[in-house]
């Protein structure tokens, strides 16, 4: 069964779709992260990955000759 079509959109913009995206990188299940990782790491976690995601366009961005400005 394929889950509706508000679910895929929830999951792609809000803070639920980082967490299912997290626990696949570290191999755990969505309960589990939610059980073991404190606010705080998690928190954490989203900024390395945010900053990563910047960082990556960015060079992108460069590699195609586009101004970041």
């Amino acid at each position: 069964m394929v889950p509706p079509k508000a679910t895929w959109i929830a999951l792609e913009t809000t803070e639920l779709g980082f967490e299912h995206y997290l626990a696949e990188k570290l191999h755990m299940t969505v309960a589990r992260l939610r059980q073991e990782m404190s606010s705080a790491e998690y928190m954490r976690w989203s900024v390395y990955f945010g900053r990563k995601a910047q960082r990556e366009q960015l060079a992108s961005m460069r590699a195609r000759g586009v101004s970041s400005e």
